[in-house]
């Protein structure tokens, strides 16, 4: 094998462990979505006879936030398939670990709100 075939190998298995990338962002965005409808829709299958009190509104407020993540997610995934595409073909990628880093923030302070949440006394 000579080495400008190892060269295409290589470059054609980084396009397609960008396209792998791409689609598990995507699942983890409309996973996300999905959880934000399951948490706010969530109190009315619990309690059917739950009042519209504040602990529904504090439901659907967290439920919008996980959509809103989501699309975020959506949108920074279809960014930077494109933005590593280019630098595969140009030989110049570097990791985004600062996306990891404000996704894995944002989750987190989910987490807590809906921790929070959880522990408020019903009524």
């Amino acid at each position: 094998m000579s080495d400008s075939e190892r060269t295409d190998d290589d470059r054609v298995r980084d396009h397609l462990a960008n396209e792998r990338t791409y689609l598990a962002w995507f699942r983890t965005a409309v996973a996300t979505m999905g959880l934000g409808i399951v948490i706010a829709k969530l109190k009315y299958f619990l309690a059917p006879n739950y009042s519209h009190s504040s602990g529904v509104i504090h439901a659907s407020n967290i439920g919008l936030i996980f959509n809103l993540i989501g699309l975020a997610i959506l949108g920074a995934s279809v960014i930077f398939y494109f933005r590593t595409q280019r630098e595969i073909r140009a030989g110049t990628y570097r990791s985004r670990s600062l996306f990891v880093i404000l996704l894995s923030s944002c989750m987190f302070v989910v987490g807590l709100i809906i921790l929070w949440y959880l522990l408020q006394p019903p009524g």
